[in-house]
């Protein structure tokens, strides 16, 4: 079990890095990002993007104020 556990670390880490540099690509408009923006860039699922920006195990750069969420919160709050 600790062998699957490092692994999803890892993978876990993967995405992270991949929604880091993703950042940097996609457009920031008034300091907001768009997590669709962010999905399109990355293809990471948006409830998986949402879960790891709320565990903020994702750097955002400074000029970026907020992630926008649109309607992808409000899914899972049923």
């Amino acid at each position: 079990m600790p062998e699957l556990e490092e692994e999803l670390a890892r993978v876990r880490e993967g995405y992270c890095r991949a929604l880091e540099k993703a950042f940097e690509r996609v457009p920031v408009r008034n300091g907001v990002v768009s997590v669709e923006d962010l999905w399109l860039e990355t293809a990471i699922p948006v409830d998986l993007i949402v879960e790891l920006l709320e565990s903020d195990g994702v750097k955002i750069p400074p000029h970026v104020e907020r992630v926008d969420f649109g309607k992808a919160k409000r899914k899972g709050g049923r």
